[in-house]
């Protein structure tokens, strides 16, 4: 049902494009008098609703289809047309959001009369919570009829998909935890897409929904998303701006007793809604006029676009009537509103785009201190932090070398803790070049190192330590090397107990070599 309506529309819409336009003689109405439900007499029809009769004398030249309408409004509960000719012959219509009939064109109230020359005597029949703009009556021949309003309604249309298609996109993100923005952006995305679908008569045309008070409720609580999602977008909170929040607040109670004063009153519903739309644009201007004067780059674009739609928001909350049957003000507002859509929809791709610069830098940030944490400074290898976090999930077949420098006292002593410091760097600078990458040094501090490996690699790696030791002697390290303390994975189940066994082994290894050259030296001697 929904697509042939669709196709039936599209249908009608191409036929307008491709229809020539002669000069049809435009059918004569005279000046409209209207009364309210008392008798008496109204100018204007106001704005908080009410029964309105509407009388007008109809002089048709040429016999054709005609199409009676209203201009400026669609928001229009309850309406009927009857049509009275010379002759006594008599037509009649219904429609509004509210009534079941059918409209035969899209997002318009436009009946179809099959006339002949003559004068037709046109009552019009009003009935309305509120209306958005000033109802007047407008005549034209079908063809004419099609070529002024289907264009436009098709605009329409499609300025509603566009705001369907970004509340979906928001509202997937705004549903993850921590998106506050995206998702007070999605429901004032939604709060005027219900209030559009609804005033233009859409719902009521495609979906067969007929929910008349949807055409300004929305509002009032889309009012309040925006002030929140301003809130969230700029990073107005309590500590950091106090003052703009305490704004935010005043706001906040204003729009809440804009609702119920809207709830309680419901033909002063839509006025409501255009009060609750100055006050949040008058705090958006406020806000990102204050965080732009502090140079902040999201608030300079977002008061780009609440300027922009500030021009257009109010011409489309302030004008009761326009001069063109083509566009009506609901149609105007949803330019405005899908313009805003789109700027603010550029706002947040940059501020997005900003968050993820500034997290990408800070994750680099983060590694390098990282880096830095687990790096010795002097030999630049790993450092016992290190160690730590790699034995955390130390492999089961592993294996835990530690090594104790000899004689660097001596060296720092006679030689200077430059000297020292040498000797440490060239012992990691050796070894590791060794290790390659079949396993890791890493240097706990002072003189104790650390070796990682695999269980079936530990002969190599004590092999390599060996000759590193003869490395340093030859590079003129007189009585320099290093005492190994081994221990195995399977050993004990924590990586403290692991290091403390190694670390005991290693002494006695250092105390069994210091014996041995002891030894030695005295067989010599």
């Amino acid at each position: 049902m929904l697509l042939s309506r669709l196709v039936h529309y599209c249908l009608l819409l191409f036929t307008s494009l491709l229809l020539a336009s002669p000069a049809f003689a435009r059918p004569a109405l005279s000046e409209t008098k209207c009364v309210d439900a008392h008798g008496q007499a109204v100018e204007n029809i106001p704005l908080y609703g009410g029964k309105f009769s509407c009388r007008t004398t109809l002089t048709i030249t040429e016999a054709d289809s005609y199409v009676i309408d209203f201009k400026n409004t669609t928001v229009i509960a309850d309406f009927s047309h009857h049509l009275q000719a010379a002759d006594g012959k008599t037509y009649d219509a219904r429609g509004g959001l509210n009534s079941q009939e059918n409209n035969p064109y899209l997002l318009r109230h436009g009946r179809e009369f099959d006339l002949k020359p003559g004068t037709y005597q046109l009552t019009t029949q009003l009935d309305s919570p509120y209306y958005l703009a000033q109802p007047e009556l407008f005549v034209a021949s079908e063809p004419d009829y099609l070529n002024e309003v289907l264009k436009s309604s098709a605009g329409a249309i499609l300025m509603l998909g566009v705001l369907m298609g970004i509340f979906v996109y928001y509202i997937s993100i705004g549903l993850a935890p921590g998106h506050h923005t995206e998702r007070m952006y999605a429901l004032f995305i939604l709060g005027n897409l219900i209030f559009q679908g609804t005033a233009l008569g859409a719902f009521a045309q495609l979906a067969n929904t007929h929910w008349f008070y949807l055409s300004s409720a929305p509002i009032l609580l889309s009012n309040m998303a925006y002030v929140s999602f301003v809130c969230h977008l700029l990073g107005i909170n309590r500590t950091q701006t106090p003052k703009l929040h305490k704004l935010s607040l005043l706001v906040y109670m204003i729009l809440l007793g804009l609702l119920i004063n809207g709830l309680a009153n419901p033909n002063w519903m839509l006025e409501m809604a255009r009060t609750g739309v100055a006050i949040f644009l008058s705090f958006g201007f406020i806000c990102g006029s204050y965080f732009s004067w502090r140079k902040d780059r999201t608030a300079q674009f977002y008061l780009i676009a609440i300027t922009v739609f500030g021009v257009l928001g109010g011409m489309s909350i302030s004008l009761q009537k326009v001069s063109t049957n083509i566009w009506t003000i609901e149609q105007m507002g949803l330019i405005a509103v899908t313009v805003e859509a789109i700027l603010l929809a550029l706002v947040l791709a940059y501020q997005i785009n900003r968050l993820h610069k500034d997290r990408d830098r800070m994750l680099v940030e983060l590694q390098n201190t990282r880096s830095l944490a687990m790096t010795d400074r002097l030999t630049n290898i790993p450092n016992r932090h290190a160690l730590e976090s790699k034995m955390v999930n130390f492999p089961e077949d592993g294996c835990l070398i530690f090594l104790d420098m000899d004689n660097l006292k001596h060296f720092n002593d006679h030689f200077g803790h430059d000297v020292g410091d040498n000797l440490l760097k060239n012992f990691s600078l050796f070894l590791n070049q060794r290790l390659a990458s079949d396993a890791q040094l890493y240097r706990l501090g002072g003189d104790e190192f650390a070796i990682l490996c695999q269980e079936d690699q530990v002969e190599w790696c004590q092999h390599q330590v060996e000759v590193t030791n003869k490395q340093l002697q030859n590079s003129g390290f007189i009585g320099a090397g290093a005492s190994q303390g081994v221990v195995f994975a399977r050993e004990a189940s924590t990586p403290s107990e692991l290091m403390r066994i190694a670390d005991k082994r290693m002494y006695i290894n250092k105390r069994s070599r210091k014996d041995r050259k002891e030894m030695l030296q005295v067989l010599q001697g």
